[in-house]
């Protein structure tokens, strides 16, 4: 998969793509994934340095400055742990959600703290995996935000999967993407 991805994307100006854990699977996984290629080599390091975050594409490529969306409510923001620590993304998301009209920005106590997910980690340590979660939950319930807002598609499910087993059916879980573009369909 990642050989496809190479050919069809590598001569492309700018990859972006819509979760960190993606995208830091190509900036930062792929050239030693692929290691053992080196004819893909140039292919590789091309693709790695024109991928970007959504958020981190926006602010710093495109240099959005303004959104089309607006928000009724209050949100908080969580960093995945791939987006901040493979992408560098951090002040990017909150940047874009304060030019939402209407929308507030209430920080958690541990925005960077891992949802637990991790991929497989979730599968091979449930039980670790779920207090790690029931942490994030507390936090994010904590802040009293109307919504949690994030741009990594796994930490979303993992999140919203278990706020709605501990019984919030009120907190409303949004991709960063749906209220940059004025998609929440429940705003106030």
């Amino acid at each position: 998969m990642a050989k496809k991805l190479i050919r069809e994307f590598w001569d492309c100006d700018h990859v972006v793509v819509p979760s960190g854990s993606c995208g830091g699977m190509i900036r930062a996984h792929y050239p030693e994934l692929l290691a053992d290629f080196p004819e893909l080599g140039k292919e590789v390091e091309a693709l790695a340095r024109k991928t970007y975050e959504l958020t981190d594409f926006l602010v710093n490529v495109v240099r959005l400055d303004r959104v089309p969306g607006k928000f009724g409510g209050t949100v908080t923001y969580h960093d995945s742990c791939s987006g901040l620590r493979e992408m560098g993304v951090k002040s990017q998301p909150r940047a874009l959600l304060s030019k939402v009209p209407g929308l507030a920005i209430r920080e958690m106590q541990q925005p960077e703290q891992c949802c637990g997910f991790g991929g497989t980690f979730a599968v091979k340590y449930g039980d670790i995996s779920t207090r790690i979660t029931d942490l994030k939950c507390e936090d994010v319930q904590s802040s009293g935000a109307d919504a949690l807002v994030l741009g990594d598609l796994g930490c979303m499910l993992n999140i919203e999967g278990r706020l709605r087993r501990r019984g919030d059916t009120r907190t409303r879980v949004l991709h960063v993407a749906e209220v940059l573009a004025g998609m929440d369909k429940d705003e106030g």
